[in-house]
């Protein structure tokens, strides 16, 4: 075994050759584990033998991983994430290297086996999963589990071990269990290659955003199956204890994350395995299905002009679950709406919904005409007479996971059908997708996040920002706070929202304060969420009003955690260097892949009053060049000039060409990639 916290192997199955490839996990850890070893992984086998375009997602050179970080299996709260890596269909207009994760038990058990992550390239000749039992790798036959839905899947594959779950011990080669094995797994949605497609784990623990499933359908590949009797290192176990005591001491369960608060521990009925925070995300009672994520999967079927009764709401949550669809991409509206008829101007009136997904957007073109009976686009098989019904629900879930009728062109997913209808122009105005394709969280969700979005190649999804008003303190003693828990720039001024005028440049919005706080932000997400597997409902807290001086977990968890499971001695600012490698790493990806400057432009809407409508905080902190105070931000938007002025601030401070966004040589070989330079510079890609 390895550094301790991580299981020292990295499994590599290539479907079409059968070839099963094991890896010192080692050689990877300087990428943080997680997304960051998949980025490493995607480079070694899909960028760097050179034969291949990187364009198509569903080609069999398209490497898809699950891989997880040093946390998983610590029993740590709120790290028990698993990161989903690969090439995504769902991505628009390029099909970007991406990223999704999820939750459950399925990081744990892949540890308990002794590996680090299983990474798939090929495509098979017909239907098989992957079944790890420990050390054992196996590529099984899956022709009977091929149509049956995600759930139905995990249950046959169950009771292939012959064994009941809890009840009988289970004899494998490595030891004794009473554990069944952690199952990932796709529904029709997977299987027909749909862009919507979601890989679902238990019974909804899902990695939504990216289309992951159809890259299990396009490859033939059903599931992924782990079982491991194994144990896992920690180098410090007390130090490990004393942690997280002095995590619950510090920061007493309901002291306000993100606005949310935690709740009482008596309120969990379900969660990750070891995390115990009681967050609702996986809550039996606000859902129908046991182990259900609460998140877009629990208002799927919420419509804006009516009632839906509340067991088909939660059936709705059923269909998502077991078709593997990407409810947030497909829904009707999302869990609210948002007043806009202060604004006459505003494309969507009275409301907007807080997500103008694939649902909502459909029947809005079914009522202006542009779909339906006489135009080009029939709508069969859906009753659109019967919207709001269940049976309307359940018809349009299987449409689109079956690519029936018009759900064929839906399961597309958004972005695509726009563009099939010739409505790209409603990016900007009814629709309002990101950049690349994704629908985004609540309008523009907050300006880093906005930037964040414009950077990676999806909506980043980042809910750890508490930037609205505090009761008992001062603006400017909230961002003194929050300067001292940034480091190691502690600049107050990364948290001005100043959005018109010249001090959006000085200090605001357009600012290189601004810049260092998005670079700062990224960091932190590439390494300490997507790459050690902390989860963003837990991580990053820089405020918490329980504390007696404000001050949130982070930074000083994070490495406490760590450093007691791997033995190391990091400094949390050396967590923000690793995260910065398998940043430009990622980079270097996109460049490869066709980005540059002039793409990296927000959709109009970004850029129109009405764009912060949805947004996470009404007031924000704003410096007018005296004071500090808190400003109603709900008509914050950005203008073209002012984000090309960031830009320049940004790729200065990451070190990138600022005329095309290139990494700079001298920026790689600073973080240990001297190879990657020469490969860009082989392309004509090096900054």
């Amino acid at each position: 075994m390895g550094t301790p916290g991580f299981g020292g192997k990295l499994l590599v199955v290539n479907l079409t050759t059968k070839e099963i490839i094991r890896l010192d996990s080692q050689e990877y850890e300087k990428y943080g584990g997680g997304h960051g070893t998949a980025t490493a992984l995607f480079w070694e086998f899909c960028v760097k033998p050179g034969d291949w375009d990187l364009q198509d997602a569903f080609d069999p050179h398209n490497m898809v991983s699950l891989t997880v970080g040093a946390m998983a299996g610590t029993g740590t709260p709120a790290s028990a994430r698993t990161s989903v890596s690969g090439m995504s269909p769902q991505c628009y207009p390029i099909q970007w290297f991406c990223h999704s994760n999820f939750g459950g038990m399925f990081s744990t058990m892949l540890k308990m086996a002794g590996w680090d992550g299983v990474a798939v390239i090929g495509r098979a000749e017909s239907p098989v999963y992957i079944n790890i039992v420990d050390d054992k790798v196996t590529i099984e036959d899956a022709k009977s589990l091929w149509g049956l839905t995600t759930w139905e899947c995990q249950e046959e594959i169950w009771k292939r071990t012959g064994v009941r779950f809890g009840q009988e011990w289970w004899k494998l080669d490595g030891g004794y269990s009473l554990q069944r094995p952690q199952i990932v797994t796709m529904g029709a949605a997977g299987e027909n290659m749909t862009r919507v497609a979601s890989l679902v784990h238990g019974g909804g623990s899902g990695a939504g955003q990216g289309g992951f499933g159809g890259v299990f359908g396009s490859k033939n590949l059903k599931a992924v199956a782990v079982m491991g009797t194994g144990s896992i290192k920690i180098a410090d176990p007390k130090g490990l204890k004393d942690a997280r005591e002095w995590w619950d001491k510090t920061w007493p369960r309901g002291g306000g994350f993100g606005g949310f608060g935690f709740g009482s521990p008596g309120e969990v009925t379900s969660c990750c395995v070891g995390c115990g925070i009681p967050r609702f995300c996986h809550n039996r009672t606000r859902v129908h299905s046991k182990d259900s994520d609460d998140c877009a999967e629990s208002t799927w079927y919420t419509l804006e002009d009516r009632q839906v009764p509340t067991e088909v709401n939660q059936r709705g949550t059923d269909i998502c679950q077991q078709h593997s669809i990407n409810a947030m991409e497909t829904c009707f509206m999302g869990p609210m709406t948002f007043d806009t008829s202060h604004n006459p101007s505003f494309p969507i009136q009275p409301k907007i919904p807080a997500y103008s997904a694939l649902g909502w957007y459909m029947k809005k073109m079914y009522d202006m005409g542009v779909i339906g009976p006489g135009t080009k686009f029939d709508t069969s098989p859906l009753p659109m007479e019967e919207y709001g019904s269940r049976n309307f629900m359940e018809i349009y879930g299987y449409a689109i996971a079956n690519r029936v009728g018009i759900g064929n062109l839906l399961a597309e997913g958004t972005a695509r059908f726009c563009e099939k209808l010739g409505r790209t122009d409603d990016f900007s105005t009814l629709c309002r997708l990101t950049m690349w394709g994704f629908m985004d969280h609540w309008s523009m969700p907050g300006v880093e996040w906005a930037y964040g979005n414009l950077f990676d190649s999806r909506d980043i999804n980042n809910h750890d920002m508490s930037l609205g008003r505090k009761n008992g303190i001062t603006c400017e003693q909230f961002v003194n706070i929050m300067a001292k828990r940034t480091p190691p720039t502690e600049d107050p001024f990364w948290f001005d929202y100043s959005w018109e005028g010249e001090q959006a440049y000085k200090t605001g919005i357009y600012s290189e304060h601004k810049a260092q706080w998005v670079a700062w932000h990224q960091h932190y997400w590439n390494y300490y969420k997507e790459s050690v597997g902390f989860c963003d409902w837990g991580y990053s807290q820089l405020y918490n009003q329980a504390h007696k001086e404000g001050f949130g977990h982070t930074p000083e968890i994070e490495p406490k955690y760590l450093n007691a499971v791997t033995g190391r001695n990091h400094t949390f600012e050396d967590g923000l260097e690793i995260g910065r490698r398998a940043w430009n790493l990622k980079r270097a990806i996109f460049v490869l892949q066709g980005r540059d400057k002039k793409m990296e432009k927000f959709t109009g809407y970004y850029y129109k009053p009405g764009a912060s409508y949805c947004g996470y905080a009404k007031e924000l902190t704003v410096y007018d060049g005296s004071k500090w105070e808190w400003q109603n931000c709900n008509e914050l938007y950005f203008t073209v000039e002012g984000v090309e002025k960031f830009k320049d601030h940004f790729y200065k401070v990451e070190g990138w060409n600022v005329d095309n966004g290139y990494p700079t040589r001298k920026t790689l070989e600073d973080l240990d990639l001297k190879p990657v330079a020469d490969t860009l510079q082989s392309k004509g890609k090096l900054g």
